[in-house]
């Protein structure tokens, strides 16, 4: 077998165990997991060569780019597809008038709708309504005790006295400020010429 041929068969040998490797990894039920003891250096040594990557064959390394570029070119056809059904749901949104604004007030009919089934809800708003009506009983007992009726009739009579006061002040304050103006006001002597 001449030379070139058997380095091409060992490539294709390499490329096709590298390529059941890359297959057998995502298949996690063929795998055989063996589990090794760790051994920890404590302070391995440092040297150039430990910085560096692994290095990859020439074959690997162009097995990894055609898997790079599928990869790509599968990512840019989801990006297509995505678009063009969200452009698609646009417009049966649209068509069906649905705008940005109904759909936010349906959401939140929806939630609100929920959290008034919540039963913390509910029992907030019965313990609400309890308190709701202890405080108007409590409310109209006191309006109907005899205290606050003497208050209240003591009140509206100091009102009454004040405001009967107020009318009187300003009636006197009126009459005051009319009383020199009508007694009449000095008028002006005619302006002689200045000789």
């Amino acid at each position: 077998m001449p030379k070139g041929n058997k380095k091409t068969n060992e490539k294709k040998e390499d490329l096709e165990k590298f390529a059941k490797e890359l297959q057998g990894s995502d298949s996690d039920e063929d795998a055989v997991v063996i589990e090794q003891p760790t051994v920890v250096e404590p302070n391995p040594p440092r040297s150039e060569n430990s910085n560096k990557k692994i290095e990859l064959t020439q074959a690997e390394k162009d097995l990894l780019r055609t898997e790079l570029e599928k990869t790509e070119e599968e990512i840019g056809t989801l990006k297509q597809v995505l678009s063009a059904r969200q452009k698609h749901a646009a417009d049966l949104k649209r068509k069906l008038g649905l705008t940005p604004l109904t759909e936010l007030s349906q959401d939140l009919n929806r939630s609100l709708k929920t959290v008034t089934e919540t039963e913390a809800f509910q029992k907030t708003a019965e313990v609400a309504a309890a308190t709701s009506d202890t405080v108007k009983e409590k409310w109209n007992d006191m309006r109907n005790s005899s205290l606050f009726k003497s208050f209240e009739s003591k009140l509206g009579t100091a009102y009454n006295s004040a405001k009967m006061a107020a009318s009187t002040s300003i009636d006197h304050l009126a009459g005051a400020a009319r009383a020199p103006s009508q007694s009449g006001t000095p008028v002006a002597e005619e302006a002689k010429p200045i000789s």
